[in-house]
């Protein structure tokens, strides 16, 4: 049987392209270009949430083979020309999602600060399928929507809370000890960590940190950070994982994607607005770092 996204273009919570550091312009772009990009997945066999990172990878793809006869993308790729990765965060983030929360990825939404330019948002108009390996059914996607600043309002997936939640695991992006038995360093230590990565976007420190064990399902079930999908397609992976609820002094404004793979769907944070994704217990009160 095919599985698709349960929510229909009408009912499902509208995205806001909320800028995740200071936007960027990429090229002659002007402030009318499209900067968010969102799918619906459809598949007998909907990707688990595991395996967030390989498929938006594989998306990533998708689209770069779309723009094959067409000048260079740097919003997609990442990269200039020449094949040097970009500085900041203004190309796409590649955010799979499990709306439902029963543990498969049935959304995904691109989010480019800097925006799309004509030839990018044709790119992302003709995505239709994903091919899998190893016998997986493909993985259809229908465009549902396509926005810039400003173009819309309603309620937002990625809005504004004080408290958000892993979704996926935080990959570390320094290694958290320094072998041969030594302590971590502070600095190291991944709450210390994620708060760079905060303060890099331009966020607050957090007045609290809770550890997470994983993501859980709507029945409850707990997936563990250490059974997602870690590692490129190019070998290179961050050093250790771990998950947070994050409370700040005042409510922020999403999406937040942090360390590691972040353009990929790693260190995805939510909105902590149910009792889906629980906390440990205990935790860590972070001061000023």
């Amino acid at each position: 049987m095919l599985k698709t996204a349960t929510n229909s273009v009408a009912t499902r919570t509208r995205l806001t392209t909320m800028a995740m550091d200071a936007p960027i312009r990429l090229g002659t772009r002007s402030s009318a270009d499209p900067n968010l990009a969102a799918f619906s997945l459809a598949s007998p066999e909907l990707p688990s949430v595991i395996s967030g990172l390989p498929f938006a990878e594989q998306v990533r793809r998708a689209l770069i083979r779309n723009r094959v006869g067409t000048s260079h993308s740097e919003a997609i790729t990442g990269k200039l020309a020449d094949g040097t990765p970009l500085n900041g965060h203004s190309h796409a983030h590649y955010l799979p999602t499990d709306e439902d929360h029963d543990g498969r990825i049935d959304h995904l939404t691109i989010y480019a600060p800097g925006g799309f330019d004509d030839a990018d948002v044709e790119a992302l108009r003709s995505l239709r399928t994903i091919f899998r390996s190893g016998g997986r059914p493909e993985v259809g996607l229908t465009l549902i929507e396509l926005e810039g600043n400003g173009g819309f309002d309603g309620v937002s997936l990625f809005g504004e809370a004080r408290r958000w939640r892993s979704v996926t695991p935080f990959s570390l992006p320094r290694f958290a000890n320094r072998g041969g038995g030594k302590p971590a360093r502070p600095r190291d230590l991944p709450e210390a960590q994620l708060c760079r990565e905060l303060r890099s976007r331009g966020l607050p420190n957090p007045v609290t940190l809770l550890g997470t064990d994983g993501y859980v399902t709507n029945d409850g079930r707990i997936i563990p950070w250490s059974e997602f999908e870690v590692r490129r397609f190019n070998g290179t992976q961050g050093h250790g994982v771990a998950g947070f609820e994050i409370e700040f002094p005042e409510p922020v404004r999403g999406p937040i994607a942090l360390g590691f793979g972040c353009h990929f769907g790693l260190g995805f944070f939510l909105p902590a607005t149910s009792d889906v994704q629980k906390p440990r217990p205990g935790g860590s009160h972070i001061g000023d770092h």
